[in-house]
């Protein structure tokens, strides 16, 4: 497998971290650190901010009723890197949302994955992250084995998918339209399109909202992160022990 000095595969996977033009600069500074200690390269997608949100974009990919300006404004970042990435020759797309935190090890590990995974033009999606606390339970994993098959996804904030992939969902939302948030819509999609879903093992990204470092800016109830970070743990080593019941 091809790979810079850092080890991270750039000739392989275009890479976009969703963020804004302006405002959360702890976010950025975050991910600026974070991605440089790993050796990931740091690419933010910027566009469709709330305020670049033109009716006509509106009309082309949103639903009607889907009106939460945050979510519109995500949801429409994820479409636009799916599309950008259809303007390479690159085999993979890697989306980060930017929030995330990496595995000391990351790179190491997601080679493994890629290698596991083999032909880049299975229609498949991985889920790298822990997003929603979802685990294989610890007795269903085998030594060596990273990508284990799920049911559902796990949240949007790290996953990696194949040209087949961003096709169908480009395809399926110009003919019907964004009605959800973007987790959710892309489930719905993903599993119309028969596309198959992996979760990575166990999980390369966490992420910050969910483990008590960042607000989330999607909107919710905010509790104290102290409180968040409490749960979250409560909740990560359970899962990862017992698995967590079925959807």
């Amino acid at each position: 497998m091809l790979a810079d000095d850092s080890g991270f595969p750039r000739e392989l996977v275009f890479t976009r971290v969703c963020h804004v033009k302006q405002g959360y600069e702890d976010r950025r500074r975050h991910i600026v650190s974070e991605f440089e200690r790993r050796g990931v390269p740091v690419y933010f997608y910027t566009d469709w901010d709330q305020p670049d949100v033109t009716p006509e974009i509106r009309d082309e990919l949103i639903a009607p009723g889907f009106v939460h300006p945050a979510g519109v404004s995500l949801s429409l970042k994820h479409v636009g890197i799916w599309r950008d990435f259809l303007e390479t020759d690159l085999p993979y797309c890697l989306v980060f949302e930017d929030d995330v935190f990496l595995a000391r090890d990351f790179n190491a590990k997601f080679r493994q994955g890629l290698a596991e995974f083999g032909d880049p033009l299975r229609k498949a999606v991985i889920s790298l992250g822990n997003g929603g606390n979802y685990y294989t339970p610890s007795w269903k994993l085998r030594k060596g084995r990273r990508l284990y098959p799920a049911r559902h996804g796990r949240c949007t904030d790290s996953y990696l998918i194949t040209r087949p992939v961003a096709e169908a969902r480009c395809a399926w939302v110009a003919q019907n339209r964004i009605s959800k948030v973007i987790d959710h819509q892309i489930e719905q999609m993903d599993d119309e399109l028969g596309i198959e879903m992996l979760w990575f093992e166990r999980p390369i990204v966490e992420q910050g909202t969910h483990n008590g470092t960042f607000q989330t800016s999607i909107g919710g109830k905010n509790y104290p992160l102290f409180y968040r970070r409490l749960k979250w743990n409560w909740e990560k080593y359970t899962r990862m022990i017992l698995g967590h019941k079925a959807r």
